[in-house]
């Protein structure tokens, strides 16, 4: 299971979360909490369920998909949470998987009273190897890590591109699990 599977490289489940406002016919989401992970004082938010619905690729290929979001303890699990069901719904709604350097925003704060208005997906490198892949069914299950963009990161990876942005944040080491923190990059 996919749990397991979080649970082997995250440590066990502190809080979970469920959709409540599922509609018949779809596959119920959940969102899972641990602690500690992948840093002291910080939280790593996993969806669990979004993988049920096989989202395309280009050349009409199909894949499953589960997403991870770290954040400091100081911002609310709650509110965190919220969101991501949120965002798992329009994942599920465009049917497309989020490929690596895909921007989702600018749009509202991620949550409320937060710098942190866009995501960016990349692989989980932050966290354990082999976390990325779960080969435990069928069709393997892609793991992918929503890094919270502020200000006008979004336009620059949008204009830059994906690869070029992961240099920058590889090169300028910002707190990627502060939703408050300052743009790392210009236009």
């Amino acid at each position: 299971m996919i749990i397991d599977h979080f649970e082997k490289f995250l440590g066990p489940i502190k809080q979970g979360w469920r959709d409540k406002n599922i509609q018949e016919g779809k596959p119920s989401l959940m969102i899972a909490r641990f602690s500690n992970t992948p840093f002291e004082n910080t939280s790593t938010y996993a969806t669990i369920g979004l993988s049920d619905s096989l989202l395309y690729l280009p050349g009409d290929r199909q894949v499953k998909q589960e997403l991870l979001f770290s954040a400091h303890d100081t911002y609310s699990a709650e509110l965190i949470s919220s969101f991501l069901l949120t965002f798992c719904d329009y994942v599920r709604s465009r049917e497309w998987v989020l490929a690596r350097g895909d921007v989702v925003g600018p749009s509202a704060p991620l949550i409320p009273g937060v710098a942190a208005n866009a995501v960016f997906a990349c692989p989980p490198v932050i966290f354990p190897d082999g976390i990325d892949l779960y080969k435990g069914e069928s069709q393997p299950t892609i793991i992918v890590w929503l890094v919270p963009l502020v200000g006008n990161e979004s336009s620059v990876v949008k204009q830059k591109g994906g690869s070029r942005f992961e240099g920058i944040l590889e090169q300028s080491n910002p707190d990627l699990l502060d939703l408050n923190r300052l743009p790392v990059a210009s236009d």
